[in-house]
Formats: C-alpha cells, sequence, structure tokens
C-alpha cells in the first residue's frame, strides 16, 4: 500500500530521531561486520597478493560510494521536502528518476575506473602483481557497485518517507547474504577470491530486489521516463549532490597522511591503530550515521513549514551526541587497559589505544555535533559549506597538527594532533551552523509575515 504520509511532522520527535538514527547505525555496523568477514575468509587463502587485491577493489569502491553517497543524501533532502510539502503527484516519476542517477552516476564513476586500473593501482601504491592476481574480483565488484548504488538509494528514498526500518531490512538482505555466500562461494566451493567478487555481487542484487519492491509498495515507482523532468530533478539535486561529494572525498586526504607518519614508528604503532579503527566503526556507527538519519527528518519539517519541529529535532539530536558521547567515552576510559591486553598491544600501540580511550574519545563528542551541523548546511541552503569545512579539516585541520604532534611525542603525539587540529575545525562548523540556523529562520519567519500582510 502506497504512502505518502509526512510521518516526522506528527507525533514524538525524539522517537522519529531516535528510531532513524539507530536504523542507520545499524545498518553501518551490519556493513562494516560483514566487510570484515570478508577480509577473514579471503585472509584463509594465505596469500597475500589477494588480500592487497581486496584491499585495492576496496578502496576504489570507497571513492565509488563518496560519490553515490552525496547524490543519496541530496535525494534524501530532495525527496523529504517535497513529502513534507505534501506533494504526492509525480512522486513515483521523482523516485524512478533518482533511481535512474544512481545508475547512472555509479556505472560512470566505475566506467573510468576500470578504464584506469592499473594506473589508479600504482597511485594508490598497490602491488602489481595483485591486480593480474584478482583482476577477476576488482571487476566483478566495481560493476556490482551498479546495482548497489540503486540499493542505497532505495534505502535512502525508504527513509525520507520515515521507514527507517524497512531501509535498514534493505541493507540486512544484503548483508545476510554476504555473510551466507562469502564462506560458501570462497571455501566451500573453492572459488577463491573470484568467489568472494561473485558473493558481492549476488548480495547486492538480492538486497536492490529487496529494495525496489519495497518502494515500488509504500512509495510507488513510474516505468515511464520523462526527460524534461529528470533535468529539472538533476538541476534541483546538484547543488546538495556536489558539496556533499566533494566533502565525502576530503575525508581520505588527512587520513592516508597520518597513516603515513605512523607507518614511520613501527608495527607495533599500526597495530594500535588498527585497533582504534575498529574500535570508531564498532563504537560510533551513530555518529556516521547522522546525517542519512537527521536529514530526512528535517527536510520534512521544512517542507511542511514546521520550523519548530525542525528546530527541536536538531537540539534533541545534540543532546543524544553528547550524552551518547560521554558515556561511551566513560566506558573506554575505563576498559582502555582491558582492551590492550586483550589485543596485546605493547609498547607504543598500548600508549596509543590508551591515548584515544582517555582523550580522544572525549573530543569525539565535538565530532558528532559536527555531522549534526553537516545535516543542517544540507538542509537550509547552505550545502557548501560542507565541503568547505571537510577540506578544511582534512588539510590545514590535519596536516600541520600530525607533523608537529609527530615531532614532540611520536605515533601519540602525531594522533593527538590529528584529533586536536580537527576538534577545532569541528567547533567552527559547529559554531557556522549555528549562525546559518539563526539566519534562515529569521529569513523564514519574515517571508511568512510577508505573505500573511
Amino acid at each position: 500500500m502506497r504512502d505518502t504520509t509526512a510521518r516526522f511532522t506528527q507525533g514524538s520527535l525524539a522517537r522519529h530521531v531516535l528510531a532513524m538514527t539507530s536504523a542507520s547505525a545499524l545498518s553501518l555496523l551490519t556493513v562494516f561486520l560483514v566487510d570484515i568477514l570478508t577480509l577473514v575468509y579471503v585472509a584463509q587463502l594465505h596469500d597475500q597478493r589477494l588480500l592487497a587485491a581486496v584491499g585495492l577493489a576496496k578502496t576504489l569502491l570507497f571513492v565509488n560510494a563518496a560519490f553515490v553517497s552525496g547524490l543519496v543524501i541530496a535525494a534524501g533532502v530532495v525527496l523529504s521536502e517535497r513529502i513534507g510539502h505534501h506533494v504526492s503527484q509525480r512522486l513515483a516519476r521523482l523516485v524512478s528518476h533518482l533511481l535512474i542517477m544512481a545508475l547512472a552516476l555509479a556505472a560512470l564513476i566505475a566506467g573510468v575506473e576500470l578504464l584506469a586500473m592499473a594506473p589508479l593501482g600504482r597511485l594508490l601504491g598497490a602491488d602489481p602483481a595483485a591486480y593480474p592476481t584478482a583482476r577477476l574480483y576488482i571487476w566483478t565488484t566495481l560493476v556490482a557497485s551498479v546495482p548497489a548504488a540503486a540499493m542505497q538509494m532505495c534505502a535512502q528514498i525508504l527513509r525520507a518517507q520515515g521507514h527507517g526500518r524497512l531501509a535498514l531490512g534493505v541493507l540486512v538482505a544484503g548483508a545476510a547474504t554476504l555473510a551466507v555466500a562469502d564462506p560458501l562461494f570462497i571455501l566451500g566451493l573453492g572459488w577463491g577470491v573470484e568467489g568472494a567478487g561473485l558473493a558481492f555481487s549476488v548480495s547486492t542484487l538480492v538486497a536492490l530486489g529487496v529494495g525496489l519492491t519495497l518502494v515500488k509498495r509504500h512509495i510507488g515507482l513510474s516505468a515511464r521516463l520523462n526527460v524534461r523532468l529528470l533535468k529539472l530533478h538533476i538541476g534541483r539535486l546538484a547543488p546538495i549532490a556536489l558539496p556533499a561529494m566533494l566533502g565525502n572525498l576530503a575525508m581520505p586526504v588527512g587520513i592516508t597522511y597520518l597513516m603515513v607518519t605512523l607507518a614511520a614508528f613501527g608495527t607495533s604503532v599500526l597495530a594500535g591503530m588498527a585497533v582504534v579503527d575498529r574500535i570508531l566503526q564498532l563504537g560510533y556507527c551513530l555518529y556516521f550515521a547522522l546525517p542519512t538519519a537527521l536529514v530526512p527528518v528535517i527536510a520534512q519539517n521544512l517542507g511542511a513549514g514546521h520550523d519548530g519541529r525542525a528546530r527541536q529535532a536538531v537540539g534533541f539530536t545534540g543532546k543524544l551526541v553528547v550524552l551518547y558521547g560521554v558515556a561511551l567515552w566513560a566506558a573506554l576510559y575505563l576498559a582502555g587497559p582491558a582492551i590492550a591486553d586483550y589485543f596485546q598491544l605493547l609498547d607504543e600501540g598500548r600508549a596509543l589505544l590508551l591515548l584515544f580511550c582517555q582523550w580522544g574519545a572525549a573530543l569525539w563528542v565535538l565530532y558528532g555535533l559536527d555531522f549534526i551541523a553537516q545535516s543542517m548546511f544540507l538542509t537550509m541552503g547552505r550545502a557548501w559549506w560542507v565541503p568547505a569545512f571537510g577540506w578544511l579539516r582534512g588539510t590545514l585541520g590535519s596536516l600541520p597538527f600530525v607533523y608537529m604532534g609527530a615531532k614532540w611525542h611520536g605515533g601519540s603525539g602525531a594522533l593527538l594532533g590529528m584529533w586536536l587540529g580537527n576538534a577545532v575545525v569541528a567547533g567552527l562548523a559547529v559554531a557556522t551552523a549555528v549562525g546559518v540556523a539563526r539566519q534562515f529562520f529569521r529569513q523564514r519567519a519574515k517571508a511568512v509575515g510577508v505573505s500573511t500582510e
């Protein structure tokens, strides 16, 4: 049954935010866990070249996902505003156009990556022997990234309508399929790394099938292509999608420099950083999920003219971020030594992990507020602030801080330097978002006042 109700414009905002954020966080957590399992299964083939090939493919998929994610977030803004306006006409056609855009963009990026595979591999530092060994795997995963993009768009379309659990179901369907197909194809049938590529392809097709079925049932799909409307929809999404894409691409800059710097301090430091990365993935899924989860809630209420509810959504999410961040910081502060013992970290690696648990986790509260700021920029007509702060964070907010930290206090100093630099940028972003929101709501209030006179 099709439903075009603006769910987020009525009922408890706290419940909406909690439901959307938890569903999106669980989606990310599921993807992270299955991704780690794929590496575990491939590692059992005992060939470092295959692991290198998986790493190369994952990097290329990350680039593809960075572009697609920008489009997906923009789609959430536009579709949620349309639903908030209670504009149900041509909604099915807009949904179909969004899926076409996702497929076209992913196909374009994957095509460029396939054509430039060899030079991209050299640029990313891949072993020249890795690509010929697992060429089929890399090609298969890049081709599968196209239906994967449409699957992600289906999940965001469902979120925009308020069906957070159904969006989670789409991603869980793919993850569950991959969790079964990976060991079966890689080890059970003996297909090796090529089996991993086939498993990824099957999982994306299953998830896309589930996503299309749910979107058609609850919102609707149109089989007719209107080129004029498609161009209009592209024009509507571009001012939001392009900044979001550029913001996503800024993220690896500072991280890459940090990893290169840490590598100079030995294996122990890299081992500590690997554990920190896993903690970030598992512990801070809630923060990473905020843009895709919060954007539909804000955009629907803005589209419906419920500015007060939009402000309340931002305020409640801010309190949620602080409460969750402080609780997790306290837990990590107490559990840090036990975590270091469990992973048998020594020397610099242990010191790095404990530094994160004692002080780095505290700064992540501010980073969580930064994710809220990004959601505000995207929904309040200031999308270009997202790449501006993203590139500031990845360059001036990382490089000099990492360099000076490493010079003063080795690997732990490099990591602490990056956290401090990122915290400065996050603070600037949050302050800017507060100013943007005040100006945005003031202008909206004036516009309403003029229209009623």
